[in-house]
């Protein structure tokens, strides 16, 4: 009988496993750092590879703070991607905070290893971050 309890307990076990690991192969979700700066903050990003090539991004972020809160105030979040340290930042879309102070954001890139920084900004089409990161990860395929 325990042999039996052992046995069913282990393929239950590798039947998980597998099935997670199957579930999980095109998808990866990271947590971003956060900058003391707003330490209530929370965010993720889940990456999804595309059939077409491209990459998946969807960020969500929790607690943040009221842009206009920050030092120095802002107007709103920016999400930021680039291919490496050394590479110029790419807007890729405003991050808008709800009343509850949680956002999100989707978007597509073509990079398959990338930095992903969120920063406060004055506009959302800024061309170029003006402060430091307040919420970043890297992610590498």
């Amino acid at each position: 009988m325990k042999k039996y309890v052992f046995l069913t307990v282990m393929a239950v076990f590798f039947a998980s496993f597998l099935g997670s690991t199957e579930a999980q192969a095109g998808s990866s979700t990271l947590k971003l750092s956060v900058s003391p700066t707003i330490p209530a903050a929370e965010g993720t990003i889940k990456i999804k590879k595309m059939s077409d090539g491209n990459t998946s991004v969807y960020v969500l972020v929790k607690h943040m703070a009221a842009p206009e809160k920050l030092t120095p105030p802002a107007v709103t979040y920016v999400v930021w991607i680039r291919a490496n340290k050394d590479a110029e930042p790419q807007n890729v879309g405003m991050l808008s905070v709800d009343k509850n102070l949680n956002g999100e954001l989707e978007t597509t890139t073509p990079l398959n290893s990338f930095d992903l920084m969120i920063t406060g900004e004055i506009s959302g089409q800024v061309q170029k971050p003006s402060g430091q990161p307040l919420l970043w990860t890297s992610f590498s395929s």
